[in-house]
């Protein structure tokens, strides 16, 4: 039976797009707002100084890169500020903004308050990144009842039409980031072998190396280095984005930006023609780079290609020809089409929301630890002092939940203390891993027993590591919850983070408010129609820029001329927009709505 809280939602934040999606009626659906399932993960100030989000604060990135954050996912688990207009916040704040948009939409398509999400992660995102995540949820209002793998999110809705015994592998290139897990599926239950991945890796960086194409081949004609400047560098890569994208269809593409600099007081225009064949030969070490995630993936999991029943392909960089080309290479196979790329993380995550919510509508899921865990350890003395190493104590690929002890010593019998210093990673050497903590236990002296001290890991399927050091003669322990040190908040700073995103919320007039919601008696109902006022209250220009958001997505499937025109109109109409002309932005929102009308 489904609780009677608030509804929960799957919830797939992502690099460049992100999704919200819940089980309805027992199956799983993509939360829609007028019409658009993604919805960018760009935050914005508006010129008043307003909060916007998605599609508005996308179209205003080329103009306004100063008050304008994307692809904020690279930069969870670090502790670096962020710049947003004359403000600054941490990464978890920004991330918290997006899904605050996104539970809002959630809420409007459910018809009911929405306080709990299942969010997704890369597999390969570190303890300090899942927890970034996790405060993200919290600072948006949603109690996040569990973070899963971005790969393992996919399995679940490829299982629904599923019924054998499988091996699958499943190869998810997104937009900041890439993974591959392995994933046995047999008898209503999905086991995760084992999961490699590269957290700087996606297609930001495929629109980079074509960035850096197109600029040195204008520096080398004009002396100007387009990446210089913030602006024309957003400018170039919204470009070369587009031209990503159509180099799926099309052979050759045309990057053209009229007066993107100035020279000696004259204006300069940027044309040049990328091949197919060139963007493959910029792109291919990167996606070799993913080929070999995929190679150590299958030996983790003692298999070879041939032992792999399916490929599963997720992520909008799976789109991209020559990706699937060197799959077809690799497995000697076609990738499946079961599940849709851009949607499936979300989906799957609405299936374990659900299941969670007490729903009979998936498979068992069994997760693994994406990176092995442990502490420092002396392992040997010599006549410089101690060798320091790291002692594994969870391993990489370990079944979750997982509960793990290891027996150390005292280095010498007059030892009262030690400190436990919690590391994750796969290096020997103490300073290539990851430090996640720090803490002392006291010890009594004395050898025998009361040498030994037992270290005990204990790993949850949300990521959370308690960490437990005793001395078994004595009973003396301490312990610690990793989440708390890795933390980028304490308490009064929290306190202080929600009042300030909760105030930037309440004033900003696209998101939702109380009163747009039904009351409890009327959950069941469906939801009341949108009130076209309060669908243009997000931005007077919201039509215009749902109009782009359509030009965006078309954009790959149409050729010649008619590719051209919607650049151009595209690019005029964003201008318009950012320079707050009114007449010009009506008037090229109607020359780009008639043009859609025919190329769609």
């Amino acid at each position: 039976m489904a609780s009677t809280e608030g509804a929960i939602v799957g919830i797939d934040l992502g690099t460049t797009n992100s999704v919200a999606a819940a089980v309805v009626d027992g199956q799983p659906q993509v939360l829609d707002e007028d019409g658009e399932q993604i919805m960018p993960s760009v935050v914005g100030l508006d010129p008043e100084g307003k909060l916007i989000t998605g599609v508005v604060a996308r179209n205003q990135l080329a103009a306004f890169p100063d008050r304008t954050v994307a692809s904020i996912k690279r930069r969870m688990g670090k502790m670096e500020p962020v710049s947003l207009g004359d403000q600054t916040f941490t990464p978890p704040e920004i991330s918290a903004m997006i899904l605050r948009r996104l539970r809002d939409r959630a809420a409007r398509a459910l018809g009911r308050p929405v306080n709990r999400a299942v969010i997704t992660v890369p597999a390969f995102f570190d303890e300090n990144q899942r927890q970034a995540t996790l405060e993200a949820g919290e600072l948006a209002g949603l109690k996040v009842e569990r973070i899963i793998n971005e790969p393992t999110a996919a399995t679940l809705v490829y299982h629904a039409g599923e019924h054998d015994p499988k091996r699958i592998l499943v190869y998810d290139f997104g937009g900041g980031t890439f993974d591959v897990s392995i994933v046995r599926m047999e008898a209503g239950v999905v086991e995760v072998l084992s999961s490699k991945g590269d957290t700087h890796l996606g297609g930001d960086d495929l629109d980079l190396a074509l960035l850096n194409h197109t600029a040195e081949a204008f520096q080398k004609e004009h002396g100007i280095d387009l990446r210089a400047q913030p602006p024309t560098r957003y400018r170039l890569l919204q470009a070369c984005e587009q031209a990503k994208r159509r180099l799926s269809a099309d052979v050759s593409v045309e990057i053209a930006e009229e007066f993107i600099a100035e020279k000696d007081g004259q204006p300069l225009n940027l044309t040049q023609t990328i091949t197919r064949e060139e963007f493959e030969e910029l792109i291919a070490p990167l996606v070799d780079r993913t080929i070999a995630s995929v190679d150590e993936a299958l030996r983790d999991a003692g298999l070879t290609i041939h032992q792999i029943d399916d490929l599963v392909l997720v992520g909008g960089s799976t789109r991209i020809p020559l990706v699937q080309q060197r799959l077809r290479e690799e497995f000697l196979r076609e990738p499946s089409r079961a599940v849709d790329p851009d949607l499936a993380v979300a989906l799957g995550a609405a299936v374990q929301a659900a299941m969670i919510d007490g729903e009979s509508v998936g498979p068992v899921l069994v997760d693994v630890t994406g990176h092995t865990l442990g502490i420092e350890a002396c392992t040997g003395m010599t006549f410089a002092g101690p060798i320091l190493q790291f002692s594994p104590v969870i391993h990489r690929n370990s079944p979750l939940p997982a509960r793990y002890e290891q027996s150390y010593s005292k280095m010498f019998d007059e030892q009262d203390g030690a400190d436990i210093h919690v590391l994750q990673g796969e290096h020997a050497e103490v300073e290539r891993n990851r430090s996640i903590g720090k803490f002392h236990v006291e010890l009594e002296e004395g050898g025998g027993e009361r040498s030994r001290i037992v270290v005990r890991f204990e790993l949850t399927l949300d990521g959370t590591l308690q960490v437990t050091a005793m001395q078994p003669a004595t009973g003396r322990s301490e312990e610690v919850t990793i989440n708390n040190a890795l933390s980028q908040f304490q308490a009064e700073e929290r306190d202080r983070a929600e009042a300030r995103l909760g105030a930037m919320f309440d004033a900003s007039d696209e998101l939702l408010e109380d009163e747009d919601l039904p009351s409890p008696k009327q959950w069941n109902e469906p939801a009341p129609p949108r009130n076209a006022a309060h669908e243009d209250a997000g931005s007077k220009y919201a039509s215009a820029a749902a109009l782009l958001e359509k030009a965006h997505r078309l954009q790959p499937t149409v050729t010649g001329d008619d590719a051209e025109d919607l650049q151009s109109l595209s690019e005029n109409l964003r201008q318009a927009m950012a320079a707050d002309d009114e007449p010009a932005v009506a008037s090229l929102s109607e020359e780009l709505d008639d043009i859609l009308f025919y190329v769609q």
